[in-house]
C-alpha cells in the first residue's frame, strides 16, 4: 500500500523539485494525478475524510475578461488573501476576484514532512535571495540568505512548518499605541484569534475561554512524540519553567507545538478558507496570474483596477469598490512601488512615475535562528530528511496506515520554549528568545542544508565530520529583533525579483540576545533529563578558529555564518498614524494618500510579534475583512 504513496511522492518530487521533466511527464497528466490521489485517498486512507473531496472543493480557475468589473479585487491567495477573499465573498451581493500568481494546492503537499522539500521547489516557491553581505549569511551560497515564500494557493501557509503561535498580548497593545487605534489591542484582537480557530487540543493548562472549536482553521498536535521531546519538557521543568499554553495568558515556558493541522495533514488557509462545501457564485479565482501594477487615477489618487499577466496575455480588471493587496511582505511593497507608491527618489531613478511618496519597503523585520546546535544522543529517534522517501523507511507505512510517525512532523519540529534571557526568573511578559526543539541533524542534514542555502564547501566539511550517533537540535530564535532592513526594486520590470537587505545583526542587542539564547540552549541540554540519553554537544567544524571556543566572539562568528531566516518577514508597509512619516497604511490599513486601496498582510506589522507570524497574519486578514465590510455598509 505505501509503495503507491512512495511512487506518488517521488513522481511529485520529480516534476516539482528536481525539475527533471515538464508538465508532469514522469507523473502522468494532471487528470491522472487527480485520479491517482483520489484513488489513494479513498481506498488506502492516505488522507483523511476531509481531504477526499479535495479537488472538488478547490476553486475553479477562471480568466477574467479584459476590463471586467468586480466589487472587490484581492491580490494574492496566500495566508492573508485567502482569508480576505473568503470573508468578503460572504457578502452575497458583492463580486470578489482573487488573483494568485501560483498554482493549485495538491493533497500531497499537506504531508507535514513535505515542508522542506516544497521549499526547494521553484514551482511553488518564489525563491527569493537577499543581497550578499559580509555581516550575515556568510556561510551560505554567495553570502545570500534563502527566503522561501509560497507561490501557490494558500501561499506560505503551504510551505511553513505548521507552528501556530499568536504572540504575546503586549505585542498587540504596542500596535494599538503605534497606530493610535485601540481596536488593534490584544483585547480586541483576541476575538479574531478565537473566530479563526477550530482547536482540537485538550488537557490541563489550556484556557478554553481563549480558544474556539467553531472557526475554519484547524489547530491540533502531531500524534508523534519522541522520548527526546519528553526530555525537552522535563529539562524545562528542571530549570524552573512550567508547561504552558503559549497561546493563552502567558507565553514564557515550555510546550509541545500547536500546529495548523488536522488528522496529521497540514491545514493551509486555502483549505481552511477556500474549500467551501458549496461553491460561492460571487467568488472568482484566476491562478497563474502575475500582477504587474495597481491602476491609480493620478488626479484623484484613487485605485480603480489591477493589471496582470496570465499566459503571456495582459489583462486589466476594474474594482468598483476596493483593491486589497495581500501579496506579502516582499511582493506587496514591490507591487506598490511598481504602481508609483514608494520612496520618490528611488522610483524616479527607475523612471517610475511617482503617485505618492511613501516609505514603502522600509521597516523590514524578520526572526532569525541559529541551527548549529547539534547534540549527540544514544537514542535512535532522528529523522533524516534525505531518507524520508527511502522505500525502506518505516515512517511511510506508519503514516499511511496509522496517520502517525515522523512524517507528521515538519522538519522534525516537535516543541518550543519561550524565554526572557535577560530576566530568566521572570515568567511573564514578552519573551526575547524562542527555543525550537527538533529531533533532527540540524544543518548537518543535507536537505536542510540545501534548504538553508549552506555553501557546498561547508556542507562537505559537515559530511566529512559525520556523526555516528542519533542527534537532536535546538534552534534559538530571536523574537524581538531591533535591526531593520529594506526592500528596493531592481528595475521597473514586474517579473524581476526585488533587492532584499535584511540587515541582520545591525543592532548589537540582537547579537547579544542571540548569544545568550545559545548559552541557554546548551544549559538546557546539560540537564539530568538529557544526561540519561548521554546527550552531548557536537562541535560542528566552523571557520571561527581565530576565537576561543565558547567565547562570545566565537558564537558571534557562528551566528554571522549560519544564522538563517525563520520565514517571518514583516513590516514593509508599516501601519501607523497618518502624520507619521514612517507609516505606509493607517489603522484601517488604507494606503495613506490613495483612496480605495488597502494592504492586509504581514507587511503592515509596525513591530514584529514574539512568535511565528502565520496565525497573526490570519488575524490581520480577519480584522481587515470586518473593517472593509463596515466601511461599505455590510454586516460582518
Amino acid at each position: 500500500m505505501y509503495w503507491s504513496l512512495l511512487f506518488l511522492i517521488c513522481g511529485y518530487l520529480s516534476f516539482s523539485i528536481v525539475n527533471t521533466c515538464d508538465d508532469y511527464a514522469d507523473f502522468g497528466s494532471e487528470d491522472s494525478l487527480r485520479q491517482n490521489i483520489i484513488k489513494l485517498s479513498k481506498n488506502e486512507l492516505i488522507f483523511s475524510d476531509d481531504s477526499i473531496p479535495f479537488y472538488d472543493r478547490e476553486l475553479n480557475d477562471t480568466t477574467p475578461d479584459d476590463n471586467g468589473e468586480y466589487d472587490f479585487i484581492v491580490i494574492g491567495a496566500g495566508t492573508a488573501g485567502a482569508t480576505v477573499a473568503s470573508r468578503l465573498s460572504e457578502i452575497k451581493d458583492a463580486t470578489v476576484l482573487l488573483i494568485e500568481a501560483g498554482s493549485k494546492e495538491y493533497p500531497i503537499m499537506d504531508i507535514p514532512m513535505m515542508a522542506g522539500f516544497l521549499q526547494l521547489s521553484d514551482k511553488v516557491n518564489w525563491g527569493y535571495k537577499t543581497e550578499s553581505s559580509d555581516k550575515f549569511c556568510r556561510g551560505l551560497k554567495e553570502s545570500k540568505c534563502s527566503w522561501p515564500r509560497g507561490k501557490v494557493m494558500g501561499g506560505s501557509s503551504v510551505l511553513n512548518f505548521l507552528v501556530a503561535t499568536r504572540g504575546h498580548r503586549e505585542n498587540y497593545d504596542e500596535w494599538a499605541s503605534m497606530s493610535g487605534d485601540k481596536s488593534w489591542s490584544y483585547v480586541e484582537m483576541l476575538k479574531y484569534f478565537i473566530k479563526m480557530e477550530n482547536f482540537h487540543i485538550d488537557g490541563e493548562g489550556y484556557y478554553k475561554e481563549l480558544h474556539s472549536k467553531d472557526g475554519p482553521l484547524d489547530i491540533s498536535r502531531s500524534p508523534y512524540e519522541s522520548k527526546l521531546v519528553e526530555a525537552f519538557l522535563e529539562a524545562g521543568n528542571e530549570l524552573g519553567y512550567e508547561e504552558v499554553d503559549y497561546n493563552g495568558i502567558e507565553q514564557i515556558g515550555f510546550s509541545l507545538l500547536q500546529n495548523t493541522m488536522i488528522h496529521s495533514e497540514r491545514c493551509s488557509t486555502n483549505r481552511a478558507y477556500l474549500h467551501f462545501k458549496e461553491k460561492r457564485q460571487n467568488l472568482f479565482l484566476t491562478r497563474d496570474s502575475h500582477v504587474n501594477k495597481i491602476l491609480i487615477d493620478e488626479e484623484t489618487k484613487t485605485a480603480y483596477g489591477v493589471e496582470f499577466t496570465k499566459f503571456d496575455k495582459t489583462i486589466i480588471v476594474r474594482a468598483k469598490k476596493e483593491v486589497i493587496l495581500c501579496a506579502g511582505t516582499i511582493n506587496s511593497p514591490q507591487i506598490l512601488m511598481l504602481s508609483g507608491i514608494g520612496p520618490a527618489e528611488h522610483l524616479q531613478d527607475l523612471d517610475i512615475n511617482v503617485v505618492v511618496d511613501s516609505p514603502v519597503g522600509e521597516n523590514l523585520m524578520d526572526h532569525i535562528m541559529y541551527g548549529g546546535l547539534v547534540f549527540k544522543t544514544n537514542i535512535s529517534q532522528t529523522p533524516v530528511e534525505a531518507n524520508t522517501f527511502d522505500p525502506n523507511n518505516p515512517s511511510i507505512k506508519e503514516y499511511v496506515t496509522n496517520r502517525n510517525g515522523k512524517l507528521t512532523l515538519a522538519v522534525g519540529f516537535q516543541a518550543l520554549a519561550f524565554l526572557n534571557v535577560d530576566n530568566p526568573f521572570i515568567f511573564s511578559g514578552t519573551p526575547n528568545i524562542e527555543l525550537i526543539f527538533t529531533s533532527s541533524l540540524g544543518i548537518k542534514d543535507p536537505v536542510l542544508a540545501n534548504l538553508l542555502g549552506i555553501s557546498e564547501n561547508y556542507q562537505n566539511d559537515f559530511v566529512e565530520s559525520n556523526v555516528d550517533h542519533s542527534t537532536w537540535t535546538i534552534w534559538p530564535m530571536l523574537t524581538r529583533p531591533k535591526s531593520r532592513g529594506k526592500i528596493l526594486l531592481q528595475n521597473a520590470d514586474p517579473k524581476t525579483k526585488p533587492k532584499i537587505y535584511p540587515n541582520y545583526f545591525d543592532h548589537p542587542d540582537d547579537v547579544r540576545v542571540m548569544i545568550q539564547g545559545i548559552r541557554n540552549a546548551i544549559e538546557l541540554a546539560q540537564t539530568k533529563a538529557f544526561e540519561k540519553y548521554n546527550s552531548e554537544l557536537y562541535r560542528i567544524p566552523l571557520p571561527c578558529k581565530d576565537y576561543d571556543y565558547d567565547s562570545d566572539d566565537y558564537w558571534e562568528c557562528a551566528l554571522r555564518l549560519f544564522a538563517c531566516t525563520v520565514y517571518h518577514q514583516s513590516g514593509t508597509c508599516k501601519m501607523g498614524l497618518e502624520d507619521d512619516s514612517t507609516s505606509v497604511v493607517n489603522s484601517k490599513l488604507q494606503v495613506i494618500g490613495v483612496k480605495r486601496l488597502r494592504v492586509a498582510d504581514a507587511s503592515i506589522m509596525p513591530n514584529i510579534i514574539s512568535g511565528h507570524i502565520n496565525i497573526p497574519t490570519v488575524a490581520i486578514a480577519e480584522k481587515a475583512s470586518d473593517m472593509i465590510k463596515e466601511d461599505w455598509g455590510y454586516s460582518s
